[in-house]
């Protein structure tokens, strides 16, 4: 090794032992010319982006892709190691069960409180991402047998009957506008529905009992077997009056009539007049009405066409 290799290696070792022992006055200076050159460091890191936009852009994608991979490869490795662990469960049961309560039991003996916080934050943790399934078991549980609640609920206000009147009362003190502006508001809903006929709206609680009487009302009405017998009164009870069949039928050749006008015009002299069809069918009524209910032979004053009256002179210009 030479003088000159060895001096540099000399003055190499004294720099690091320099940087080594002043590092936080180093990191000062550093600092403090930062803050004097802002300027400059800014206008040179926008010159340099200036000048290097496309090696910029191009590193840009290529740190987007390795991010992606290693996004795209942590989630294939969460997933093999899932399905491994899941595997290992299922593969033996009764032991992964065993040595899992041995390890609960080991963790709430080391530290029971830490135990219990970790076990309420995972259950909590777990009812909030199962909010909507949780709340519709208990609907569909409350819909099948609302028996419990409503004893548990009876039970309470029957103990705490004082302090709920209490409560209702304070609470009308606090809220009285908004219960007097509540109580107006009904007032002017009934006095509408009483002004266009409709009855008033009264509604009134089910007891449980009344609530399983129509629920098995409603299973043997549904769960009924249709028979012939059956299916031939509900026809005759359910079926269409003849007269609405036979309007629906003049409606429809009245459309079609119409539809077929306006697609061919240069036929319109063939086709049928509605007003003038609606008029003959109404006399045609009309006659056999008035055959129905005559009591008298027709004369032949009746079977001439109706003429309007011819007006009459009266007596003052006949004696002029």
């Amino acid at each position: 090794m030479g003088k000159r290799e060895e001096a540099r290696k000399k003055q190499q070792a004294a720099g690091r032992r320099y940087r080594e022992k002043n590092a936080d006055k180093i990191a000062e200076y550093k600092r403090q010319w930062r803050e004097r050159n802002q300027e400059h460091r800014d206008a040179y890191a926008a010159d340099w982006r200036e000048r290097n936009r496309e090696h910029i852009r191009i590193s840009n994608r290529d740190y987007m892709r390795r991010k992606a991979k290693e996004a795209k490869d942590e989630v294939e490795r969460r997933t093999r190691k899932a399905e491994y662990a899941r595997n290992r469960y299922h593969a033996d049961l009764e032991a992964s069960r065993s040595k899992a309560r041995e390890n609960r039991q080991a963790a709430q003996t080391r530290d029971p409180e830490t135990y219990r916080a970790n076990k309420k934050r995972h259950n909590d943790a777990w009812r909030a991402k199962h909010k909507d399934e949780i709340n519709a078991r208990l609907r569909e549980k409350r819909l099948i047998n609302p028996s419990p609640r409503a004893e548990s609920a009876r039970r309470y206000y029957e103990a705490h009957a004082e302090e709920r009147r209490a409560n209702r009362r304070q609470r009308y003190q606090d809220n009285r506008e908004h219960e007097l502006a509540k109580q107006r508001q009904w007032r002017q809903r009934e006095q509408r529905r009483i002004a266009v006929g409709l009855p008033v709206r009264r509604l009134h609680r089910v007891t449980p009992a009344e609530r399983l009487e129509h629920a098995r009302a409603a299973e043997q009405f549904f769960a009924r077997p249709m028979t012939a017998e059956l299916r031939e009164r509900l026809k005759a009870e359910l079926r269409t009056p003849p007269e609405l069949i036979e309007a629906w039928h003049r409606d429809n050749a009245r459309f079609r009539a119409a539809q077929y006008a306006l697609r061919h015009p240069e036929a319109g002299v063939h086709v049928v007049n509605r007003k003038k069809a609606e008029e003959e069918r109404m006399d045609a009524i009309a006659r056999q009405i008035n055959e129905r209910l005559r009591v008298s032979p027709r004369t032949p004053r009746d079977s001439a066409p109706y003429a309007p009256p011819v007006p009459q002179p009266s007596t003052e210009a006949l004696s002029r």
